[in-house]
């Protein structure tokens, strides 16, 4: 089975950062030079896949798909810049021009919501479905930005809101980038590993558990689920969608004991579900039984 993680991680080994790139690819964005003040994020998101366009408005796909990258920014504690955005048209949407004023209408309400630049991007039409690449640079919010890799044994494990069932909600075309979230936590200092929940918690546990070399136990009643997930079923099930559905873009990150005290001051809530560890296995503590926690998730191949 193709795994894209390590796929990722061959592309790491295989293309490292040069001269003027401080982190390259393996975290949520790149850090460009100099001393690590530029940040770079991009996604690419396809009819059919990250949402339907015969269901969807082109405001609600716009939107996502620069809300995806700011997630990607608010990640590694930044404050978006500049987007560059290009557009796959497909040949048969009757009204081209009205549907593109459209989808850059959904991208101009964040544009002005988070004060950042469409600064450039490409437009064209092809006969396959609609596509669309976002770029978007940022800088850090505080000194230098959040990367996932830095985690360390004794740490705990915090995330910024419930999980689960974004996709059956339709949260995911309408979720809030925690820009908010992110600054506060930058400013407090207290962060030492971060990242945006795009895949699901377990997955994306496991990718920065991995960037930091260590491991991690979950607590399998602090887990918050979201309301959107089915109240019919049952507890376990309900939990294996918080940690598998993915799409939700809230932040997953971590935190000294001694730094703990500072998160009582947040303007938002908080949820802490568990600690690192030194060992690289994952545990899911349920009851007070411990077993190893099944990576699941979303998973492009």
């Amino acid at each position: 089975m193709f795994e894209e993680i390590d796929f990722i991680q061959e592309l790491k080994s295989r293309f490292p950062p040069g001269p003027h790139v401080s982190v390259g690819i393996g975290d949520d964005g790149a850090v460009l030079h100099p001393a690590g003040q530029q940040v770079v994020v991009t996604d690419m998101l396809l009819d059919g896949r990250h949402f339907e366009i015969q269901s969807c408005s082109p405001e609600l796909a716009g939107r996502k798909s620069v809300a995806v990258n700011l997630s990607d920014l608010a990640a590694m504690g930044c404050r978006p810049v500049a987007a560059f955005i290009s557009v796959a048209l497909s040949s048969g949407v009757q009204t081209p021009q009205r549907f593109l004023q459209r989808f850059y209408d959904g991208i101009e309400q964040l544009a002005r919501h988070y004060h950042f630049t469409i600064a450039g991007g490409d437009t064209t039409s092809w006969d396959g479905p609609f596509a669309v690449n976002v770029c978007l640079t940022g800088t850090p919010f505080s000194n230098a930005p959040v990367l996932r890799s830095g985690a360390r044994s004794g740490d705990r494990l915090y995330v910024t809101g419930p999980l689960g069932g974004s996709l059956l909600s339709g949260r995911h075309l309408t979720f809030d980038p925690r820009l908010r979230e992110s600054e506060w936590l930058s400013g407090s200092g207290v962060v030492s590993a971060m990242m945006d929940i795009s895949d699901g918690l377990s997955l994306d546990l496991h990718r920065l558990c991995r960037a930091s070399e260590v491991g991690a136990e979950i607590i399998a009643e602090q887990v918050p689920v979201s309301s959107d997930v089915e109240t019919t079923l049952s507890a376990n099930e309900r939990l294996s969608r918080a940690f598998g559905d993915g799409e939700d873009f809230e932040l997953l990150f971590a935190v000294a004991p001694d730094s703990e005290a500072a998160l009582r001051n947040a303007p938002f809530d908080l949820y802490q579900i568990g600690t690192v560890t030194a060992e690289t296995e994952l545990i899911l503590s349920q009851n007070g039984a411990p077993q190893q926690l099944p990576v699941s998730g979303w998973q492009s191949f």
